[in-house]
């Protein structure tokens, strides 16, 4: 197959594997998601969320951002994960059984109305407080979650040069410490 000569055919091309990427996630899994925050990237510098995927045409969405001095939820279904801008990789950390499902959406929305009271929030911080609530209640099991926080680390700087590039479709990988 030759390479997409015009702009159409680059796009056209690059949905493709969008959503071809999108619909090979396992289903029920649940992701750390980073993404890049300058181009060039900086080492260690990303935003964190979570992604659940839940059908092959998508799932939820769970980040905090910041906005005006200040963090507030964002969260919500989305079909276009591998569209984001500054993608830089999913980390999957768990399959969430059926049964746990509400639990685990109770659990992302648990600060919802208090994220700045937690001390020292950002959305690493935030991503970091619901996982540990997370294994409380046993639906992610992790060894080391800060070893977990080094490995999401050293993945994103890994992978941060080709999210700059728009490198498709973006890297998804799996935590040696968790699952």
């Amino acid at each position: 197959m030759s390479a997409p000569k015009t702009a159409r055919e680059r796009a056209a091309l690059i949905k493709k594997q969008q959503e071809d990427a999108l619909a090979a996630l396992p289903l029920n899994a649940l992701f750390i998601v980073l993404w890049i925050r300058s181009d060039p990237p900086r080492p260690n510098d990303f935003h964190w969320g979570y992604y659940f995927h839940t059908n092959s045409q998508g799932g939820v969405k769970y980040h905090m951002r910041n906005i005006g001095g200040g963090w507030m939820p964002d969260h919500g279904p989305t079909g276009g994960v591998f569209k984001s801008n500054f993608l830089c990789v999913l980390i999957q950390v768990g399959t969430i059984p059926e049964a746990a499902r509400n639990t685990l959406d109770q659990t992302m929305r648990s600060h919802d109305g208090d994220v700045n009271t937690i001390p020292g929030v950002t959305c690493r911080v935030w991503v970091l407080t619901i996982f540990r609530r997370l294994m409380q209640y046993g639906i992610v099991r992790c060894s080391d979650i800060g070893g977990l926080e080094r490995e999401c680390m050293t993945l994103g700087n890994q992978y941060s040069p080709g999210a700059a590039i728009n490198q498709q479709p973006r890297p998804v990988v799996r935590s040696s410490l968790c699952l």
